[in-house]
């Protein structure tokens, strides 16, 4: 990790509040924990890719130190905070990291402003995020294809894997390993563009695939937070899958495409049009993709992924279907059908 840079700050970003004694107790190696069975990891010894890497964050102190030294091996790390009114800000300029804020509005639209406005040193980016860990492995495969100085590759973004992690564990099956987004890209040929709760690539030019994964820990902050984060997820997507709809079926072409990422996300669209998404989820996740070889951590999964599923299909029943107007129709319905007690007038005191 290079020397503590300035932070640039917005003067209209909120003030941040005063830490308490010992709230980041000093540490005399920067190590983080690793994914189970590895134990505490540092990047003594990693390899400098030419990449700079821009993490985006909200409230992000529970996750934001170890994010930032598993980027050890980088020289030009970039915080994009929404408005933290937590130690977020803080501990990453502690840490090196240089600080920007900008109101959040969508994921898309944030990423966008990080390419416009955040001022990298190097053309090769790589968007992470506050809960997510960079691997030595990975940090070799980005050397070996971009090069010291980043010319060796011509493409202009590369997918990357990720290892989601539960309670300890890599839910290698249950997880959909390997589930492949575009983090890696060079400035100036890739755009972001908003889709359900996250967003999708609008690269100009050849996307290559990274072998290796970086790991998640998307559940870091509690099982509270993620059903919370998922419940307006699922607002976002019910208001996507409408759209979806209304542009009919995938093409089979499309669901049986040698390119795995258009697959997926041609037999995610073509899942909108399906009745009861929430169980084929759970089926789909638990014994096709062989979920239960992921132990406790694996069922635990399916079982919340399947009733995220459910809570979109409720979304979109309740954006399909005026319900606040049929309800009203009902309860008039019943005023007016109700019979009036024996020896009562209309306008009598009760």
């Amino acid at each position: 990790m290079s020397e503590r840079v300035g932070a640039t700050i917005e003067a209209d970003a909120p003030a941040i509040p005063a830490a308490e004694p010992g709230a980041v107790p000093a540490r005399s190696t920067r190590v983080w924990q690793g994914t189970a069975g590895q134990g505490p990891l540092s990047t003594e010894g990693w390899p400098h890719a030419p990449v700079s890497v821009v993490i985006l964050t909200f409230n992000e102190e529970a996750n934001i130190r170890d994010c930032i030294l598993s980027c050890g091996w980088c020289d030009d790390v970039h915080v994009l905070d929404s408005g933290s009114t937590d130690r977020t800000r803080e501990i990453a300029e502690s840490l090196g990291a240089k600080v920007t804020v900008h109101p959040f509005r969508s994921f898309g639209d944030q990423r966008n402003w990080a390419i416009d406005h955040v001022p990298c040193k190097y053309p090769w980016h790589f968007h992470l995020d506050a809960d997510e860990r960079f691997t030595r492995e990975l940090v070799e495969e980005m050397l070996r294809e971009l090069g010291a100085d980043g010319s060796r590759s011509a493409k202009a973004a590369y997918l990357c894997p990720s290892k989601m992690m539960l309670f300890g564990r890599w839910l290698k099956y249950s997880g959909g390993y390997p589930s492949y987004q575009v983090r890696l890209f060079r400035f100036g040929q890739c755009r972001f563009v908003d889709f359900g709760h996250g967003q999708r690539e609008d690269c100009h030019g050849e996307i290559g695939t990274l072998v290796q994964p970086y790991t998640h820990f998307n559940f870091s902050k509690g099982l509270l937070e993620w059903f919370y984060k998922h419940n307006d997820y699922s607002s976002r997507e019910g208001r996507e899958a409408m759209m979806i709809r209304g542009h009919g079926k995938p093409r089979m072409r499309q669901l049986f495409s040698g390119d795995s990422t258009a697959r997926r996300r041609a037999w995610k669209n073509f899942s909108y049009f399906m009745k009861g998404r929430a169980a084929w989820r759970f089926l789909y996740n638990y014994i096709l993709r062989g979920g239960i070889l992921d132990g406790a951590a694996g069922f635990h999964y399916c079982a919340m992924i399947s009733v995220y599923e459910y809570w979109t299909e409720l979304k979109i029943k309740e954006t399909a279907i005026p319900w606040t107007e049929l309800n009203n129709r009902l309860v008039g319905k019943l005023l007016a059908e109700r019979p009036e007690r024996p020896g009562a007038s209309r306008g009598s005191a009760a």
